[in-house]
């Protein structure tokens, strides 16, 4: 299996278009092998890669998440403007970006994809992980990147191949929970129907973000999926079938 980071874009003959949101420190190699599914099955689809996630480095450089959303919402428009609906996919953090977008642009639909809410927290932290990062990641700005939250050893393996960066940027981290933050009020405004999956074994968000999202959305069309094998990157790992099936089921009934 071969991952790319490289952005793209697959038109399709029909009307309806998808926009795929990454996550924090990723990119778009994240989204591949979902956006080529949909594009099998007609819709016009494209792949970006965030300000600050766009360059090959061995560090990630730092950026904020008003930049990044620029760029989606830049790329929504002109989707908008020649497909008659677009709907937004977003994974991790590309989940507030996508509610973010959702509630000032009419979207189609919504999936959020293993929803950045709050970062995992275990026992034997003592503190919240967003604690550590108000105090100690004042003075730290990189932190080193262990390996990809995959179960999955071969795709791990080809999504390490694919990914940029060796490094997380904290101030980043930082920008991304202003952004969480930012959204949590707006949730009861936003009324798109919604997909929502999430593994119990996710070792980088607190599942219970999904599960928050999902009562806390104003949506009336939404559903909330559990996995129990997986682990963050949802798309990638041995769940990933029936997570395409899902989300086939969802845009495509």
């Amino acid at each position: 299996m071969k991952l790319s980071n490289q952005p793209f874009l697959l038109e399709s003959t029909g009307d309806r278009a998808c926009l795929l949101l990454h996550g924090l420190g990723g990119g778009v190699y994240e989204m591949q092998l979902l956006g080529e599914y949909l594009y099998k099955r007609g819709l016009t689809v494209q792949g970006i890669n965030y300000p600050g996630h766009a360059e090959l480095m061995p560090k990630m450089p730092a950026s904020k998440w008003r930049e990044w959303y620029e760029h989606i919402e830049e790329t929504y428009q002109k989707l908008s403007l020649k497909y008659a609906s677009v709907s937004i996919v977003g994974f991790s953090t590309g989940c507030p970006l996508a509610l973010y977008l959702a509630a000032t642009n009419p979207v189609e639909n919504l999936i959020l994809l293993s929803p950045f809410l709050a970062i995992k927290h275990e026992w034997y932290y003592l503190l919240k992980p967003e604690s550590y990062l108000a105090s100690v990641g004042r003075l730290i700005n990189d932190v080193p990147r262990l390996k990809l939250p995959i179960s999955d050893k071969v795709m791990r393996k080809a999504a390490e191949e694919a990914a940029f960066f060796k490094t997380f940027n904290l101030p980043t981290v930082k920008s991304a929970l202003e952004l969480i933050n930012t959204i949590k009020p707006l949730l009861p405004q936003i009324d798109v129907p919604t997909l929502i999956i999430q593994s119990l074994k996710d070792t980088v968000v607190d599942p219970n973000g999904a599960r928050i999202i999902y009562q806390q959305l104003g949506s009336k069309e939404k559903k909330l999926c559990w996995l129990e094998k997986s682990d963050h990157i949802i798309l990638l790992d041995v769940e990933r079938d029936r997570v395409t099936q899902e989300i086939n089921d969802f845009l495509l009934p």
